[in-house]
């Protein structure tokens, strides 16, 4: 047994002794950018040996790049200084294992946070900047409804019949009425009508918003509105006659123009009888 540890010490002093890094304490140093602090290693190359020499100083310049690369203020294209980073960091290790070179690691990847957050910053401003713009295109063509639930009448009139409710939140465009400064006219997809002046918010900050009013307003350009029985049965009529003339439109024989002996421009109609028109017809 006493052999055994007589073996074993010597090689315990060894692995002690070269597990140890050097004590660069004196050469670390912090600095804050754009608010987060970092710590940072700079040590002179020929304190540590020759075959560091070189080595160190090729990764501290490229540490030194860093500020620059990480906000893009200058260029380095084709250039990864991330991945040329580790290459030294692994070449110091090989030549010298007790090296601390995760001080290195350590800032790399604090500057790597810097560019993440920094790239979260510009897409939250472009989000921003594109919900402004698109607020703001909004209060210059539109108004909204702010009332619960509001009627919609054929006149400005409370006893006027109404066409449907309207909801609140509704985009729509609002127009004053002659004579009638209680009253606006609506305009909101194929439909319009008369509705009370003070359930209408013609400035978006008259809504005073929730976060779920946001959320609602952010879907885009709409109106939430439900017809009465007779309004529905109304535009109905209203499609199927149109329906209808498009039909007999389609139908109908091409009308066809004459020019008389003097001149004039006519066609015959269903009765056989002239009917004149203007001479361009004829042409």
């Amino acid at each position: 047994m006493k052999s055994l540890l007589f073996i074993l010490f010597p090689v315990l002093l060894t692995i002690s002794a070269t597990g140890q890094t050097h004590n660069v304490t004196q050469w670390v140093k912090t600095k804050t950018i754009d608010g987060k602090e970092i710590t940072m290693l700079r040590v002179p190359d020929t304190q540590f040996g020759a075959k560091l020499v070189g080595l160190i100083s090729d990764a501290q310049y490229m540490l030194s790049k860093l500020p620059n690369y990480y906000n893009q203020s200058i260029s380095y294209a084709g250039m990864d200084l991330y991945r040329d980073i580790e290459r030294d960091c692994q070449n110091i290790e090989k030549e010298d294992p007790r090296f601390p070179v995760q001080y290195y690691r350590d800032e790399m990847k604090a500057f790597k946070d810097l560019k993440e957050e920094m790239a979260q910053k510009a897409l939250a401003q472009k989000k921003a900047d594109e919900e402004k713009a698109f607020f703001a295109r909004l209060k210059s063509n539109y108004a909204w409804i702010s009332g619960d639930t509001l009627n919609v009448r054929t006149k400005p009139d409370a006893k006027s019949p109404s066409i449907g409710k309207i909801l609140r939140l509704s985009y729509i465009r609002a127009y004053e009425v002659d004579n009638q400064p209680d009253w606006v006219e609506i305009n909101f997809g194929e439909h319009s009508g008369y509705v009370l002046r003070e359930h209408v918010a013609v400035d978006w900050e008259e809504l005073a918003p929730s976060h779920e009013d946001s959320t609602r307003l952010e879907t885009g350009q709409d109106y939430y509105f439900t017809p009465t029985a007779a309004y529905t049965a109304k535009l109905k009529k209203a499609a199927a006659e149109e329906e209808r003339a498009m039909r007999a439109a389609n139908s109908a024989p091409a009308r066809r123009y004459y020019r008389g002996p003097r001149g004039g421009c006519y066609y015959l109609d269903g009765k056989g009888n002239k009917q004149y028109v203007d001479q361009s017809y004829c042409k």
